[in-house]
């Protein structure tokens, strides 16, 4: 699908972030910030990373998750201020999206920037003034080549949506992706909720604003999910222990309630519990599971069973398949796979951590499609 984003590129400080949050949000649309997702990978900071890894290995990780929202996005990208220096990055951005320059007064960038002690440096061996200047020549000329519209939007005016607005108004209707349409989920969870935390936390930084969080199911009353699906504030919330019932009729119930809350998608997000087909039958093309191994290499194992599999076996990669459930555990059709690298300092703990990561974002990728 081609134009399917809009981009902004711009120097550091010209409110990519701020006015791209803002246009997403007046046109309903799903927004990204690249850097905000890198972090979220990497699980540190930007200046974190870089101090630790140096900026070559940044670039390498910021090609990857580039990769990423040039084929599964469809919204409003805020690209990091060095994003479109790596060629590869521009090429890929450019297959599926609109550049738009946001190209604020310099001068009030640069003030901006002289006063922000939050950034990481570019060359701490210079002056912030003289570091500041030199990386603007360097790479307005690129800003300015590759932009597809150029805006000049006013940084010091604290009315963000008139400025997005105004944004809006410059770029024309029929480069603007559609909005993906609203979706209702369930979500069913066993245990401590890490991967509906991780949708909550997408969904406010808008990543998936079309979802409807409708449905939350537990078997487990003192599970860590419960407590993250009463702050998030489910339609309906619904604990229904395993007191020895009938596996059919406890599914038979479960079924009941999801023909009456009729979500589009049932995510099953740490449900240890393995579905009939009186279940199966009704609502398994909606119902995803995810897997933390690349199906269908070691099906049927479970959490830290895989991750030691993993290891043991030497693999190269791992990470997470998303399918559709049926009666055979692990055996429905895929929907997606999200791959991560194993690297040589890798645990079961650091390899639970890298893969749930690939969960959450699979689901979003699911949850963005219109």
């Amino acid at each position: 699908m081609m134009n399917q984003n809009i981009v902004l590129i711009g120097y550091r400080g010209s409110g990519k972030t701020t006015f791209g949050r803002a246009i997403a949000k007046e046109l309903n649309l799903p927004f990204a910030d690249l850097d905000a997702e890198i972090e979220f990978v990497v699980r540190m900071s930007i200046p974190e990373y870089t101090e630790k890894y140096g900026w070559q290995q940044f670039r390498e990780v910021e090609q990857k998750v580039s990769h990423d929202f040039c084929r599964n996005f469809s919204g409003i990208v805020a690209s990091g201020g060095g994003t479109i220096e790596n060629s590869k990055n521009l090429q890929n951005l450019k297959k599926t999206g609109k550049f738009v320059f946001l190209n604020p007064d310099f001068k009030d960038v640069r003030k901006y920037l002289l006063k922000d002690k939050t950034r990481p440096r570019l060359n701490p061996e210079l002056p912030l003034h003289q570091e500041i200047d030199q990386s603007w020549e360097q790479r307005k000329g690129i800003y300015g080549a590759t932009a597809d519209i150029e805006v000049r939007p006013d940084i010091k005016n604290e009315d963000i949506v008139a400025e997005a607005k105004r944004i809006i108004e410059q770029i024309p209707p029929n480069l603007i992706p559609k909005a993906p349409k609203n979706k209702k989920i369930a979500v069913f969870a066993s245990k401590n909720g890490s991967t509906l935390q991780g949708l909550a936390d997408a969904k406010a930084k808008g990543r998936i604003p079309n979802v409807t969080f409708e449905l939350f199911i537990t078997d487990q009353p003192d599970c860590g999910a419960l407590e993250k699906a009463k702050a998030i504030g489910f339609n309906e919330i619904e604990v229904m222990p395993d007191n020895g019932d009938d596996r059919e009729d406890y599914d038979r119930e479960i079924t009941n309630l999801v023909r009456e809350f009729k979500p589009e998608w049932v995510l099953l997000a740490g449900w240890m519990r393995i579905f009939s087909p009186i279940f199966c039958d009704q609502f398994g093309d909606i119902t995803l599971n995810v897997h933390p191994s690349l199906l269908p290499k070691f099906a049927g194992l479970k959490d830290a069973e895989v991750h030691q599999k993993v290891l043991d076996y030497e693999e190269k990669y791992t990470g997470a398949t998303i399918h559709r459930i049926t009666a055979e555990v692990d055996a429905g059709e895929s929907v997606l796979q999200r791959k991560v690298l194993v690297e040589e300092d890798d645990d079961v703990d650091s390899l639970r951590i890298k893969v749930q990561r690939q969960e959450i974002l699979g689901f979003c990728e699911i949850l963005e499609r219109r």
